[in-house]
């Protein structure tokens, strides 16, 4: 039963047009948090809708509201808390284990398809380095399908860097490392290192592509993520790599999913020669 269906006679009529029609779940059977958006037209039925939430999937523990964009210095997004419980859980995806908590560490349930598919691109013993890696679920992602030779994670965000530490652990990863710093800092360190990487951030990550360019060696490819509107996803982000590096080609270009309303999350694989 959808969450319309469940909301019929809690909400008015007029209003129920206005009740999202997806919300996101990350955790699973040891428990379970539900992230939600709900307009201001539906502030008066918050609590009943957060109720129907928990009641459509039984291993949700707590639920939370997306309250406005993503910001701060980690870029996290805020929450009101609808239905207290643990946010700190244990999400499974393609038979690999994330242990995250949303309010302290950005994490997309949303992206796994995406994850699954850069893994599948990494070649036999290419050295990966991972930028504003978070908890790290494309590092676990690489390790269990692929075979690279090294992944460097690199992720600010103290939070982030210790559940990175933990997943490896808990994935058992032996060919990851885990690097708590400044992207700025740290990938001047690696020029020229790498076969492959990525900028999985997709607000600002721009600013970094010239870093990113540089920790590669010769054949290398970098996975670019940005924001592209619904008309034309592309062409921003395609542009931004051409004034970076003109002699780069683009191998794919991918839409990940979408961002908010007419704005979708896209991922360029962006090839340097």
């Amino acid at each position: 039963m959808s969450l319309k269906r469940r909301l019929d006679g809690v909400v008015p009529p007029e209003l129920l047009e206005k009740v999202p029609t997806s919300f996101e779940v990350i955790g699973s059977r040891a428990g379970a948090v539900a992230i939600i958006e709900i307009p201001p037209e539906l502030e008066p039925y918050k609590y009943a809708i957060a109720k129907a939430v928990a009641e459509m999937n039984k291993h949700v523990r707590a639920v939370l509201r997306k309250v406005g964009g993503r910001s701060g210095e980690y870029r996290l997004y805020s929450y009101e808390t609808l239905i207290e419980g643990p946010t700190e859980v244990l999400h499974k995806e393609h038979g690999y284990y994330i242990k995250v908590d949303p309010t302290k560490v950005f994490f997309s349930s949303r992206d796994q398809t995406d994850r699954l598919d850069v893994a599948r691109r990494v070649g036999e013993g290419e050295r990966v380095l991972y930028l504003f890696a978070g908890v790290g679920p494309y590092a676990v992602a690489m390790a269990k399908f692929a075979k690279p030779r090294a992944i460097v994670a690199v992720e600010l965000n103290p939070w982030g860097f210790k559940y990175m530490v933990e997943n490896f652990r808990l994935n058992k990863i032996k060919n990851a490392v885990a690097v708590h710093g400044d992207v700025a800092v740290v990938a001047p360190l690696f020029k020229r290192k790498f076969d492959r990487v990525l900028l999985t951030l997709p607000l600002g990550a721009y600013r970094y592509l010239p870093l990113a360019f540089e920790c590669l060696e010769s054949g290398g490819v970098v996975h670019f993520y940005h924001l592209g509107r619904e008309e034309d996803p592309f062409s921003e982000a395609a542009e931004i790599v051409k004034n970076h590096c003109p002699e780069c080609r683009i191998l794919e270009r991918r839409v990940v999913r979408d961002y908010a309303p007419g704005v979708y999350k896209v991922r360029l694989d962006v090839y340097k020669p």
